[in-house]
């Protein structure tokens, strides 16, 4: 039969407010379908929300939008009686508030979706997660890229399974200053400058190690990512939040077998559908293909600003230089005036938006409240 390569999208960035949708490329399978994924956690650190987003599976040659559970019905059960109840937030989100749960509680998760499926993961423990030591940073001897690395340890060796998010965020600079807008067909300064901005990614990268192997429970400068300087994230300032993530072995597992598949490209048979699957079943077909693990646990947390300033200079002559009665006809930016030689009236320097305007490159000219 025909193997038919299916891609999910999901959620990687659930652990903030501003999630963003990253490709994720599980196995082959043999059949054409829509396949549940479901992606999130319980977390018990009494502090943040908890978020489960809903999605599924659709064939890579559609180019239509990927597809989400919308008005589905989601709790988590404890085994001790504990019910919540997940609020839909829009586009597949489903959020909880913050919870202060039973450590000694076991939880799992109910979905009930909109075409009366039912879906029951395990009941899981609640992991908990020891705190990052620190986060520290090594350059390259030739100054290309700098590695971004974790350290952290668990005293009474319980952990042993981690795994890693982290969201990066920077400040970077248009190279031409604009200070003059038009308002209502005149020339006016801007009350707000547009050369300086902030952009923040939250990379799909799985992160995981163990030492189950190991006799401590220690993790020593682990690498997170490598920045290069030819990304000019680091030519004004970089800040990096880390998220450590407990799991359990069969949690470990799983992103484990994740990882593997989509470290893959062109056909992915190895591993076998079954084995990434994880610890969620339709109740009345246990055989349909789910995909994603449910877990318990209270996360971790740290914030670092790399102090090395790499990166590349960006020249971006203006486009023009025009008199004040053409300025007002420019559609793009106008950069500044400046007299010339015996002129009772300034002449306007004029640029494109992509060469003073920072936004132009995905950013936005709000400072971020830790910068």
């Amino acid at each position: 039969m025909k193997k038919i390569l299916l891609f999910i999208v999901i959620m990687a960035g659930l652990w903030a407010l501003e999630g963003c949708v990253v490709p994720f490329s599980p196995p082959e399978v043999s059949t054409p379908g829509r396949f549940l994924v479901i992606d999130g956690f319980l977390n018990t650190n009494g502090i943040d929300s908890s978020s489960i987003m809903l999605t599924y599976t659709q064939v890579v040659s559609n180019k239509n939008t990927f597809g989400t559970e919308l008005r589905a019905r989601v709790t988590v059960e404890g085994n001790k009686g504990t019910t919540y109840t997940f609020t839909e937030i829009g586009k597949g989100l489903y959020r909880l508030p913050a919870q202060k749960v039973n450590p000694s509680e076991q939880f799992r998760i109910r979905i009930k979706t909109t075409a009366n499926k039912e879906y029951l993961s395990e009941y899981v423990e609640v992991k908990q997660t020891p705190p990052i030591d620190s986060i520290t940073y090594k350059v390259a001897s030739d100054r290309s890229s700098v590695q971004v690395l974790v350290n952290t340890h668990d005293p009474l060796n319980k952990t042993r399974y981690y795994r890693w998010r982290f969201e990066e965020t920077w400040e970077y600079h248009a190279p031409l200053i604009s200070v003059y807008e038009i308002k209502n067909k005149a020339i006016v300064d801007r009350t707000s400058l547009i050369n300086v901005c902030w952009q923040t990614a939250r990379p799909s990268t799985i992160l995981l190690a163990s030492t189950a192997k190991l006799s401590q429970d220690v993790i020593s400068d682990f690498p997170v990512t490598t920045i290069t300087a030819a990304s000019n994230k680091l030519r004004v300032r970089y800040s990096i939040l880390v998220k450590q993530i407990g799991l359990t072995e069969d949690g470990f597992a799983y992103w484990n077998s994740l990882s593997k598949t989509t470290e893959k490209t062109g056909s992915l048979f190895d591993p076998q559908p079954s084995q990434v699957t994880g610890n969620i079943k339709n109740t009345s077909n246990p055989q349909e293909l789910v995909f994603g693990h449910f877990s318990a646990v209270s996360p971790q947390e740290k914030r670092f600003f790399v102090p090395v300033t790499l990166g590349f200079p960006v020249f971006c002559p203006p486009s023009d230089t025009l008199s004040a009665a053409d300025a007002l006809k420019w559609t793009d930016i106008i950069v500044s005036q400046y007299y010339p030689e015996g002129a009772r009236f300034p002449d306007y320097i004029v640029g494109t938006s992509e060469c003073a305007d920072c936004r132009t490159q995905g950013g936005t000219l709000v400072r971020p409240s830790f910068w």
